[in-house]
């Protein structure tokens, strides 16, 4: 019987033929002592009434299980809306509505590279009405910062794997770089390397150039901005020789002529591109750097509740239609069990925080 719950009975008995014997009775960490005998049904009837105590308390969660969801779900976004996590939690929401017949509200809440909604998320019941997406961020979080105020395998349970994000190298367009060997050889013939950008310190672009600087042997000189904006206005005006950017933001710049593709972190060439090499191509092995989203329940949700979650999402990242809009935005459908999702949590933060601790990244 599980000791967890309110009413906790220890019987500690044995039955002759005709009597039944007891040492004592554990209740609610009190033992009740039986010294003598007693009549078989006297003994029955004590037993019988704690036994009914102990069933009443117990929770009805597979009652629960059976009858969810019954109210609308919260799906918690940790950045503001507008970004492309947000832009993938509506899809994803609005689809899941679909699926299960009940409401899914977006919940954006923002802060500290999504660590406030990531805690508030870890402290809602485990009734499988607060899900949380996650993404690369969050899991830096983990190994970049001293006292995060959580950790995803530790307070959460795995649901299901969403989508990844291979990122692009971007130039000016008003630069000479046409390749990742031309942009290596411009850092070489400075005395001060190159400057590249990022949203933050920690953030996945921020880190990719980190992972070029040293696969490359390098001098790049790392600049942290309040998000992407800034970091784009700069590159454009020529004041940074580089930057990793995400899809969109490659082929917004693209299109208007202000920036240049010259490599996707992609294991192979994405559609968006397709004339663009990887860095594997262009002779890096194994730089592969990308941003992963999936979604998470707290932990001790019932395993139903979490099966049927994961079946829903899993639908929704596999179907067709889902996976045109998502390569719209430069996403590609991640599909897979639960034991993948966890897989892909477990081996980004290995990945990361070996590259944290090698480039001696820190926050103030």
């Amino acid at each position: 019987m599980n000791r967890n719950k309110t009413t906790d009975v220890n019987i500690i008995a044995y039955q002759y033929s005709d009597c039944f014997c007891a040492r004592s009775v554990r209740l609610n960490n009190h033992r009740l002592y039986i010294s003598a005998e007693g009549d078989i049904k006297q003994m029955k009837y004590i037993f019988s009434t704690i036994l009914a105590c102990s069933i009443s308390a117990m929770p009805l969660a597979g009652h629960a299980a059976e009858s969810y969801p019954s109210k609308p779900i919260k799906l918690v976004v940790p950045f503001l809306p507008g970004g492309i996590g947000d832009v993938l939690g509506r899809i994803v929401g609005a689809e899941l509505s679909e699926r299960l017949g009940q409401t899914v509200i977006i919940e954006n809440r923002a802060g500290a590279g999504g660590m406030i909604g990531t805690e508030y998320a870890a402290k809602t019941a485990p009734d499988g009405y607060t899900i949380l997406q996650v993404s690369s961020p969050q899991i830096i979080n983990q190994v970049l910062r001293e006292k995060p105020g959580y950790e995803l395998l530790r307070d959460f349970v795995p649901v299901s794997s969403g989508v990844t994000a291979p990122l692009v190298l971007v130039v000016p367009a008003s630069s000479k770089t046409q390749s990742v060997k031309d942009l290596i050889s411009v850092a070489n013939s400075r005395s001060g390397g190159v400057n590249f950008g990022s949203g933050g310190v920690g953030s996945v672009g921020h880190l990719a150039g980190e992972m070029l600087k040293r696969s490359a042997d390098i001098a790049a000189t790392h600049v942290a901005y309040k998000g992407n904006a800034g970091v784009v206005t700069d590159l454009v005006g020529g004041r940074l020789d580089f930057f990793f950017s995400s899809q969109p933001e490659a082929v917004h710049g693209d299109a208007a002529g202000t920036m240049r593709a010259i490599a996707v972190t992609a294991p192979e060439r994405v559609k968006t591109f397709p004339d663009v090499p990887t860095m594997i191509e262009s002779g890096y092995k194994d730089f592969t750097p990308t941003s992963v989203y999936g979604y998470m329940v707290p932990k001790n949700t019932p395993a139903a509740i979490v099966n049927r979650l994961h079946d829903a999402i899993n639908s929704i990242v596999t179907s067709s239609a889902v996976q045109n809009r998502f390569e719209t935005l430069g996403l590609n459908a991640d599909p897979g069990n639960i034991e993948h999702w966890k897989d892909t949590l477990e081996s980004e933060t290995a990945r990361w925080r070996e590259l944290v601790k090698t480039a001696g990244v820190h926050v103030e």
